[in-house]
């Protein structure tokens, strides 16, 4: 009788120690390989993006030298995605284009062409987008993880930052600007009319619909034709 109630309880702790043993085992299958995989470039939330292993990076794991405390990241949806491969001597700190600003519904849709750094499969480096909005300016700024070698391809990247719920109020001296990786500042060549932010090349109507207007550098100019 002793015999068998030992053998039944040498079977309970067999099962119970193999149901452990699988949790545990399943329990790490889905922290390092399910949770970690994701598609290239998805945004996340909470400051993190997906990398081009299906990782899961966050803004501490991208860039420690380059500090972005004081910008923010909350209400901006935030896209990028390879355009052209460059020269390999090409500075690609000095290539920051405007090339499309526009106030969909409430949210302020502003889209750049950047100079990155691109793999041979043409896929841009990580990348994550943030902004610092004052009373006279908003600044846009990307931070890239190159940690991965093989990003060490000058290219042109498309990267559009989308703000939801813009509702600043737009004085004539507010001022778009872009600051890269290395703190140098572009500004783009915006005009300010009835309270919109025009793109340098816009072409938009005059107040009272009358004249035809276009952004110049900066400025309008309107006329009849």
């Amino acid at each position: 009788m002793k015999g068998r109630l030992y053998a039944n309880w040498l079977v309970i702790i067999t099962v119970v120690l193999f149901f452990s043993s699988l949790g545990t085992f399943l329990l790490y299958i889905q922290n390092n390989l399910v949770s970690k995989q994701c598609a290239y470039g998805d945004d996340l939330g909470n400051n993190c993006i997906c990398n081009s292993e299906g990782e899961k990076i966050c803004d501490m794991q991208v860039s420690k030298e380059n500090s972005v405390t004081d910008f923010t990241s909350n209400g901006l949806e935030y896209s990028f995605d390879f355009l052209n491969s460059l020269d390999i001597n090409s500075d690609v700190n000095q290539m920051v284009k405007f090339s499309d600003i526009s106030k969909v519904g409430t949210d302020l849709k502003v889209t750049l062409e950047i100079g990155s750094m691109c793999n041979t499969e043409n896929l841009v480096s990580p990348q994550m987008g943030f902004f610092r909005l004052q009373e006279d300016k908003l600044i846009l700024t990307v931070v890239s993880n190159l940690s991965n070698t093989s990003f060490n391809i000058p290219c042109k990247s498309e990267n559009v930052f989308t703000i939801k719920n813009f509702n600043q109020n737009i004085s004539e001296t507010f001022k778009l600007q872009y600051q890269d990786e290395y703190k140098n500042v572009y500004q783009a060549d915006t005009c300010i009319y009835e309270g919109y932010i025009r793109n340098n090349g816009d072409v938009y109507q005059s107040e009272g619909q009358e004249l035809i207007c276009r952004c110049e550098n900066g400025s309008t100019v309107c006329s009849k034709d």
